[in-house]
């Protein structure tokens, strides 16, 4: 009994992912870089540039800045700072709270001018007053519900640390490299 092999060539199987799960990939990556660059952006930029960032906590200064938003701010010599800037401070009777508020007049006080501020929700002014010297922090822009994801984020490695966070791109690095495999 004899056996022959057959020459013939074997059929190129069809891709695994047409054209749109293609595109999707695509977007998906692209999706990722932009949160990746963004969150490093957020991260590494106060260190290099001129710029801070903070959540806003409280509803104090809604509609205009609600709660969650991540209010990006530049710094400002005090003289520069005029009524109706929002201005992000050190609330003067509890030092490490920050607070986000609306100039909302130049006052005169035995220790010189102040800043009397008012958060937008608000009836009345603050009970505490700002000194007006050297340089503060003025808001530019706020992004509604980026504060929430950037306050999670700081608390996540704030409890689990740099390798947390490290381990946690590594696994995402592993998932797009396993996504890429095609099957043979």
């Amino acid at each position: 009994m004899s056996t022959a092999a057959l020459d013939v060539r074997a059929a190129t199987p069809a891709p695994a992912f047409g054209p749109v799960p293609a595109v999707a990939r695509l977007l998906l990556r692209a999706s990722l870089g932009v949160v990746v660059l963004g969150l490093l952006i957020l991260a590494v930029g106060p260190r290099l540039y001129p710029f801070q960032s903070f959540y806003v906590r409280s509803g104090s200064m809604t509609p205009t800045i609600p709660v969650g938003s991540l209010v990006v701010t530049t710094r400002a010599p005090a003289a520069s700072l005029r009524v109706g800037d929002v201005i992000v401070f050190d609330r003067p009777d509890r030092p490490g709270m920050t607070i986000v508020h609306r100039v909302a007049a130049v006052v005169q006080t035995p220790d010189g001018p102040a800043f009397l501020t008012k958060g937008d929700a608000n009836n009345s002014p603050d009970g505490w007053v700002v000194p007006a010297r050297g340089e503060g922090w003025r808001a530019v822009y706020s992004f509604p519900g980026l504060g929430f994801t950037v306050g999670w984020l700081h608390a996540a490695l704030s409890r689990r640390g740099w390798l947390g966070a490290i381990a946690i791109v590594a696994a995402v690095m592993a998932l797009v490299a396993i996504w890429q495999c095609e099957e043979p």
